[in-house]
């Protein structure tokens, strides 16, 4: 069987609210079913959405389920292992697709592939006008991809790159697992960031987003990926000042958004004094409220 050009990889824990409209959006992209698979990773423990996949998967046999084990965030690198696509694309199991995205993806891989530069997908979050930009070194990379490194939906990986990585993944970090594959590949000649919209983010409503400690995450964690490629001489000094800059404006947002509005949260906020002296101190981080509010 010939490989398919792309794997939309949906790693989950079987929320049936989310999941089943994203692959509706999926399937009815009107792509041949040759061109792409869809590969379900579920390390929840719903029994009515095993029920209801295996029911849909019988209606389209590119698509595959597994379970899974795997902690939260290295789910997603569970189904990147099992796709078998050129292409890998993270889809994440509240974002629909909009309408010719499974086309810009299947062209994308016949218009690269030979030469297979670092691709990543910023949905339109970057607020410049251009739709794509392109660099030849790593570091600009970095640099004008800035924090939104830390945010998986973005994820895209040729699966000739995935499997140059290591199969035991205990050096990844457990929250950006990601954010280490996006950054294995520091040597090509041309990195791209695609700022066109290709996703379209369900309203999360009361369930849970996420529920791990939100400020040391984004204030130390992630932080630390970036230091190392600083202490690798993968970036300069001068990129790892301006992501660290970029990323205290998001933490700032966050803090504003779940201190002072008090906007529902399902994300652990206890780590914020943990936060503090590593990368960001307290006065900084006012600092950076107080701009918002300016």
């Amino acid at each position: 069987m010939n490989k398919p050009l792309v794997s939309l990889c949906i790693p989950t824990n079987g929320v049936i609210e989310w999941v089943f409209p994203v692959l509706d959006s999926i399937y009815k992209q009107g792509c041949f079913d040759d061109f792409f698979e869809v590969v379900i990773t579920d390390n929840g423990n719903n029994k009515e959405f095993e029920k209801q996949i295996l029911l849909y998967k019988q209606k389209h046999l590119n698509l595959h389920y597994y379970q899974t084990n795997a902690l939260p965030f290295i789910n997603e690198i569970e189904s990147y292992k099992r796709a078998r696509g050129h292409l890998i694309k993270f889809v994440n199991h509240r974002t629909l697709l909009v309408k010719g995205a499974l086309n810009q993806l299947i062209r994308l891989v016949k218009d690269n592939f030979e030469t297979k530069p670092i691709i990543y997908f910023a949905n339109g979050v970057l607020q410049k006008e251009n739709k794509i930009f392109e660099y030849n070194s790593f570091d600009d990379f970095v640099k004008n991809l800035s924090y939104w490194s830390s945010w998986s939906t973005g994820m895209t990986i040729w699966k000739e790159d995935f499997d140059k990585l290591p199969e035991d993944v205990s050096n990844f970090n457990e929250l950006f697992p990601h954010t280490n594959v996006l950054f294995a590949e520091r040597t090509r000649t041309r990195y791209i960031i695609d700022n066109t919209i290709i996703f379209d983010e369900m309203p999360q409503g009361k369930k849970p987003k996420g529920n791990y400690d939100l400020f040391y995450a984004f204030g130390v964690e992630y932080p630390s990926i970036i230091l190392n490629l600083y202490r690798d001489n993968s970036i300069t000094i001068n990129t790892f000042k301006s992501v660290l800059n970029d990323n205290l404006n998001f933490i700032s947002a966050l803090y504003y958004l779940y201190f002072i509005k008090k906007e529902y949260c399902s994300y652990d906020l206890g780590g914020l004094n943990d936060m503090y002296d590593v990368f960001y101190t307290k006065q900084q981080l006012k600092k950076g409220v107080k701009s918002l509010l300016l």
